[in-house]
């Protein structure tokens, strides 16, 4: 019987933004050697993943070539360090609704300025597109642990991304698109059904009779 135990990365197998810790590797070498496949499923791109992950690479008793890298929630696909598909968001939604939506964003991220205009850290690097997933990060991804921090007390506090995202809803509530929470501080907007279980169905994975995730 093929079987797969498919892991999502931030606060599974890793803390969330930080790098793996060491004893995971040998609970993935373990479940290897009991006969199980691993996948690793992310809203990241592959460069976060390797980023997280490199203890995988450096003479680990995990066997990565054999590992399912799933990248922006398993629209790409890698094998043997080799990229096996990709899928693509602006192929999928047309360079006007791409337009219109950037738009839209950057009129949030103004928004989202003005209301917090002494409390919010800005650190740059607001929106990257990772080819099937658009992040936006409110703070920026050059955030540091600090930034981080102190955005995650606000949001939690005035639930400012919640509220953005029941507005965002509204808007495009008759779009094929879909804005989610991104980790602690940004969101994910992609095309409707391109969440992590989109992977399942392709193969290689439906060789699996058997399927933890």
């Amino acid at each position: 019987m093929k079987k797969l135990f498919l892991f999502d990365m931030d606060g599974t197998l890793t803390p969330a933004r930080k790098k793996m810790e060491s004893s995971m590797l040998t609970h993935l070498a373990m479940l290897q050697k009991d006969g199980w496949d691993i996948g690793i499923i992310s809203g990241s791109d592959m460069d976060y993943i390797e980023q997280q992950c490199d203890r995988l690479f450096d003479l680990s008793p995990v066997d990565c070539k054999s590992i399912h890298f799933l990248p922006c929630n398993g629209t790409k696909y890698f094998k043997s360090f080799k990229k096996v598909w990709e899928y693509d968001m602006r192929s999928k939604l047309g360079i006007e609704f791409m337009t219109s939506l950037f738009k839209t964003l950057l009129i949030y991220q103004g928004n989202i300025v003005a209301m917090y205009p002494n409390n919010l850290p800005l650190t740059g690097n607001f929106f990257q597109m990772r080819g099937s997933v658009l992040n936006w990060c409110p703070i920026g991804r050059n955030a540091m642990k600090e930034d981080r921090e102190k955005f995650i007390k606000l949001d939690n506090k005035s639930f400012i991304r919640e509220w953005f995202i029941q507005d965002f809803e509204q808007k495009y509530s008759a779009k094929e698109i879909t804005i989610k929470l991104g980790g602690e501080t940004s969101f994910d907007i992609y095309p409707k059904g391109w969440n992590k279980t989109f992977p399942i169905d392709k193969d290689p994975f439906l060789k699996y009779q058997k399927i933890y995730f």
